[in-house]
Parts: structure tokens; sequence; C-alpha cells
């Protein structure tokens, strides 16, 4: 990924992994790959036991269906991520077969993705089936109900401040759903507010949540905060990430400190993610001291991309002593020094 790929390099990159034969996930997102050079790729993989394959936001459009199609249908299962690319007809009848595929940011129409949800050629729980260009009137129009039954808890690009209200409101009466994603929907602090008063924190069976690629500020995250902390018995795991909660916050202020305490009570979850979220050194380290007390029954914390350092790492290794849970702990694109990362393995 991010390696800067350009065209005619599938061969020999093909070659490569024939040489790894117990590679099975290869990730390739975020490069600058065509059509052709896919297809040459999974002709160079076709005897190979691959078994995640991650194309995501390369040059990549309805032009290599047939490749992807004679690739796919000779194993199963398979993970296939083609996220932010220029599909447009990606999983019409007969594109692919059944199979696990994240497909979100395209160019698909409405009846594209109501036909992928009736042919079942993805899990509900594990597609999320977003796309950039949908007529998002006509989306909106629909009933979350309806949203539900055909996409199961992706909401992927989907929803919008506008339908907080309704979500939460279908959030509080229903008995089945553990997943919500909610990724890339323009929420704001508000929109969890609304989200929050429609009856969410009411919930009694939901275990996953995620607002990620928000518009979510601290207001917003204290808010989402008190719900887990007053009600959501079920949940146990929360993603923020890549939303500016902590961006130029004021660190003596009241909002500040509520963050901070209701964090502390949040002793059920076992995943929070908070990648991207603004979070400087000092905001990193009083986190991990609220999360990571003897209380906590954390197992993983993902604070990566953001601009912590050793006031954070110190702070860690000192929690460390305390907790017993944490077994997944990311750091990673922040600004640690050989010796934090030293003092870090020998904590």
């Amino acid at each position: 990924s991010y390696c800067g790929l350009k065209p005619g390099c599938a061969v020999a990159l093909g070659q490569l992994v024939h040489k790894l034969p117990k590679l099975d996930e290869l990730h390739l997102e975020y490069n600058s790959l065509r059509n052709s050079d896919v297809e040459v790729l999974l002709e160079e993989l076709s005897s190979h036991h691959l078994q995640h394959l991650h194309l995501s936001k390369n040059q990549l459009d309805d032009g290599a269906l047939d490749s992807l199609r004679r690739f796919l249908s000779a194993r199963r299962p398979l993970f296939l991520s083609v996220c932010r690319s220029l599909f447009c007809s990606f999983g019409q009848a007969g594109a692919v077969p059944p199979c696990y595929i994240y497909i979100h940011g395209n160019r698909m129409s409405e009846a594209v993705l109501d036909s992928i949800a009736r042919q079942r050629l993805c899990s509900n729980d594990r597609v999320y089936q977003g796309a950039r260009y949908v007529a998002q009137n006509r989306v909106h129009e629909r009933s979350v109900s309806s949203l539900v039954q055909n996409y199961g808890g992706n909401f992927h690009n989907f929803a919008s401040n506008s339908m907080m209200s309704s979500v939460g409101g279908y959030l509080r009466d229903d008995s089945h759903l553990v997943y919500i994603d909610l990724d890339g929907c323009h929420i704001s602090d508000d929109g969890i507010r609304m989200l929050n008063n429609g009856g969410l924190r009411h919930n009694k069976c939901l275990q996953y949540l995620s607002v990620s690629n928000n518009c979510i500020h601290l207001l917003g995250f204290v808010t989402l905060l008190e719900a887990i902390v007053t009600g959501l018995p079920a949940l146990r795991a929360v993603a923020v990430n890549d939303n500016p909660v902590f961006d130029n916050v004021e660190m003596s202020g009241a909002l500040y400190t509520s963050c901070l305490q209701l964090l502390g009570q949040c002793s059920r979850l076992i995943l929070l993610h908070l990648t991207a979220t603004c979070m400087s050194d000092r905001v990193g380290s009083d986190i991990v001291k609220s999360l990571l007390t003897d209380k906590s029954r954390l197992v993983w914390l993902k604070m990566g991309n953001n601009e912590l350092a050793s006031e954070t790492v110190t702070t860690l290794c000192v929690a460390m002593e305390h907790t017993t849970t944490l077994q997944y702990f990311s750091l990673d694109s922040n600004h640690l020094s050989d010796k934090d990362v030293q003092l870090l393995l020998n904590s």
C-alpha cells in the first residue's frame, strides 16, 4: 500500500508473490494500477492461495470486471476490497460469485446497490455498500427500516444529520441489529445529539458502533460517551476514527474534563478506535491514563496517525502495570523516537 506502484509493474509483482507461497494477504491499495495491470497480476496469481486482496484507491473501473470475475470464480471465500475506485456496475447480475467485498466510495447507482442486496452477493454484516454518487434525496426518503432490511447495519455514505433522529428511533426499538456503520455520513455534533435523543442509548443489543470519517468534535464525542455510560449495555466496540474530535481542544475546559471522566467509566468496551482524531501528546497521555485502569476491559486501543510522542508513551508504560486485558495498542504514524519505541519494548 502507498508505494507509488506505477502501471506496468504487475508482472514483476506477481513473480515476487510467487516466491512467497505462504502469503495469504496482499495490500495494493492507494497506488496507480490500471485495469490492464490488474488483469496481468491476477493471471500471475491464478495458482496462488491468496485469501485477501486489497485493490482500493487505484485507477480501476468496470473494464477490470472480467478479470476479477475469472479470478474470484476459482476461490472461496475471498476478501476483496475495491473501495474508492471508478466502478459503476460492480455486483450486477453475474458480475462476481459470492465473496466478502468492500465497495464503498464508487460510482454505483441506487439500483445497482439494491441489486447487490437482493442477490446476497455479500454478507450484510461484512460489506460496506456506500456510493459517492448515489442520488442522495431518493436514498434519504427511504425509511430507516427499509435501509436496514436491504443493507443490514451498513449506512456507509447513505445517512446524514437529518436522518439521525430516525436512526436513533429505529435503534431504540430494535432487538436484533448488533452492528451499525455510520461512516462518512457528514454527521456533526448535532447529528450525534439527535442520534442519542432519538433513542440510541436505550438500545439493548447493539455491540459495534462506528461513526468514523465524519465531522464530530469534542462535544459530539462527549455526547456519545454519555450514551455509552448511561445505556447501551451490550456495546463492546466503538470507532470514532478520522474525526476532528480533539482539534484545538481547550484542555482546561469543563467539556474536556467531562470527556476524561466519561472515558474512565467506559469499562465495558473492548475496542476503541481513535486513529486520526487530532490528538496532541498531552491529550493522548490524558486519554491513556483515563482508559487504562484496573477496571478496564479494553483489548484493542487504536491511537495511530495523531501527534503522540514521549509523554503518551511514558503514561502508557505506567498504565500497562494496572491493566491485564490490553493486547493490541496501535501508535503508528505518530512522533515516537527510538527511545520511545525502546521504552515500549521494555515495558
